[in-house]
This record gives C-alpha cells, sequence and structure tokens, in this order.
C-alpha cells in the first residue's frame, strides 16, 4: 500500500521531496518565485474583456500595454486554454486585437505597425497599419521568383528602418527571407539588457575591403555567410581565446606573464620559444602544461617535454628510475 505520507500536501499526487520535505519540486520551485505554496490558478482564454484590464489609457487615446512582454518589449499574454490544448500558449497581443477586430487573419508574413506615440506597447486597434502587401512575400528579395511582381517590396522594417546602404536587409541564402540588420542589433542588445539607443549603431559595410578590427580581406581572407563577410583573422583570433580559456582557464595575457616568467624557454628543457606570439593570439610551440590531479596550470613547455611528462603519466617514480638508468 502506498505510503500518503509521502506525498505532497498539495494534493496533486506528487511525491513529497526527501530530507523530511512535505511538497513536491514543483511546489517548492513555485515558492521561490512567488513567496507562497497557494496556487493562482490556470490563467483565463485571451479576451478583449481579458486584454482591457491590463492596459492604461493615455491622453493620446493609445491603450498601452502593462501585462507581460517579451525581450523585445513587445505585449504578450499567457493563455492557459492553449496550454492545457498542447498549444503554445504565448500569444502577442497587438497581432491578436488587430485580427479580432478584422474581417479575416493575418497571412503569413504579414505584419502590423504603428505611428503613434508608444509605437512598442500600444495595442489599439485604430493605431495599427497592416502591411497588406507583403504577405508571403513579406521578406524575400527582389529576384527571388516568391516575391509579389505586381507589388514593390517596401523600403523599410515594420519597426521604421530604412534599408538603405548604411542598413543593406540580411537575405537568407537558403529560404530568400531577409531582415532588417538594425531590428535584429537592436533585440541582441535587449536580451543582454542594454538599452539600444545607449549604443551608437555601426552601418553594415558590404563594400569594405578590411573588416571592423581592421584585418585586410585581401591579406587573410573571408567567408561570404550570406549575412556579409566573416574575417578569417578574427575566427582564428575567437576561437584560439575560446580554446585556451576553456581547457585551461587562461587568457593571452597570463600566457604573457608565464613567458616573461620562464625567460621565453621551457620550463624543463630550457628551450627557446620561436614561434610563441600572445600579443597575436598564437601559442606557437609553447604548450600549457596542466596538472589533472591537482586541477591547476604549472607552467609552459615545449611539444617534446608535454609529451615526455604525459608517457610517463606524471610520475616521479618513474621519472628517478629513467635517472637512475640514465647514470647506471
Amino acid at each position: 500500500m502506498l505510503d500518503m505520507s509521502k506525498l505532497c500536501e498539495s494534493g496533486d499526487g506528487k511525491r513529497a521531496t526527501r530530507m523530511g520535505g512535505t511538497r513536491c519540486q514543483a511546489c517548492y520551485r513555485y515558492h521561490q518565485k512567488h513567496g507562497t505554496f497557494e496556487r493562482i490558478g490556470p490563467r483565463p482564454p485571451i479576451s478583449i474583456e481579458i486584454v482591457l484590464q491590463h492596459v492604461e489609457h493615455t491622453e493620446s487615446g493609445c491603450l498601452v500595454w502593462k501585462g507581460m512582454t517579451d525581450k523585445d518589449g513587445r505585449p504578450l499574454y499567457y493563455d492557459g486554454d492553449r496550454y492545457a490544448a498542447g498549444e503554445n500558449p504565448l500569444v502577442y497581443v497587438q497581432r491578436w486585437v488587430f485580427e479580432h477586430h478584422s474581417d479575416k487573419p493575418l497571412a503569413v508574413g504579414q505584419t502590423v505597425t504603428r505611428d503613434c506615440e508608444n509605437k512598442l506597447l500600444c495595442i489599439h486597434h485604430e493605431h495599427a497599419t497592416l502591411w497588406r502587401h507583403l504577405g508571403s512575400g513579406a521578406f524575400v528579395s527582389g529576384s527571388d521568383d516568391r516575391a509579389d511582381t505586381d507589388t514593390a517590396l517596401t523600403g523599410m522594417c515594420t519597426n521604421g528602418h530604412t534599408f538603405d546602404d548604411d542598413n543593406i536587409p540580411y537575405v537568407n541564402p537558403r529560404t530568400g527571407a531577409r531582415s532588417c540588420r538594425r531590428c535584429t542589433r537592436d533585440s541582441k542588445l535587449r536580451s543582454r539588457g542594454i538599452d539600444p539607443e545607449s549604443v551608437p549603431y555601426e552601418p553594415y559595410r558590404r563594400g569594405d575591403t578590411q573588416c571592423r578590427a581592421g584585418h585586410q580581406y585581401a591579406v587573410f581572407g573571408f567567408k561570404n555567410r550570406g549575412e556579409g563577410r566573416v574575417c578569417n583573422e578574427c575566427v582564428r583570433i575567437k576561437s584560439a581565446k575560446g580554446n585556451l580559456k576553456k581547457g585551461y582557464g587562461l587568457a593571452f595575457e597570463d600566457v604573457a606573464r608565464m613567458l616573461k616568467e620562464q625567460d621565453n624557454a621551457c620550463a624543463t628543457c630550457l628551450t627557446s620559444f620561436t614561434k610563441v606570439d600572445p600579443d597575436n593570439f598564437r601559442m606557437g610551440d609553447a604548450n600549457v602544461d596542466h596538472c589533472h590531479a591537482r586541477g591547476h596550470n604549472r607552467g609552459l613547455l615545449c611539444m617534446d617535454c608535454n609529451i615526455a611528462l604525459g608517457k610517463v603519466k606524471d610520475s616521479t617514480a618513474t621519472l628517478s628510475r629513467m635517472i637512475d638508468y640514465l647514470k647506471a
């Protein structure tokens, strides 16, 4: 027979946690987030009445959303009925309100924008403007077969950023979909908690002969990955920094310090390093010697010494017998 004393007090049938706990893990997570074990209950399905409970009226006539938003600050609502049905419960309120007051749902690719002073949070359908001629050709390049030949593609994104030499839209080479580079950059900054207005926008430079770090494409080469040129030297430097940090927890400043302490030579055989260049993010013929038993970095070795220590498995007893063998 099941011991009922080991079940969660909430009555959901789940087992309580160990070590004398009386609630399940889900209950404790909920308490940590909300400060109480009392559940609010499922959220009602989205409706005009529910939407109006989460807005604030302004003198300009805007209905400013005061509820949940996504990382870009756009109004969202969590629909409990959709969750229970196994569907995506997150509803974009601006789009939902516009569809509610229109004759038919928006087509795939159709976008709603607005020109009022609360462009990001206003959900008033009368302030919304439908980009009616986008449809399935919403974000395709002009040369793509799927573009609507009867309607010229708009020269700006839904957020009002003009597509020009400073903001050339990114065109996906596989699907033909295009998106605003400035909107993508702003979204990434918001996800990091940074106000995009506080960071100057650097225009996309398609015709430049060098990357932003100053590496000449003619010297180092580049790869064209659809979104633009990617400098081979920048990729190498990023990879070198990442490998050093991930493998040993070091930066190239630490390597430079270790080289100075060892007089730019191997710590065991005293052979001088000739190819290592920390200023240029190159390890060359220097190898970081890491103790796996105690988890610390011992110094810089040449390849032969590093391999030798690995072959004897860092055993001092084996090395002592080898010394005795050589002296015999």
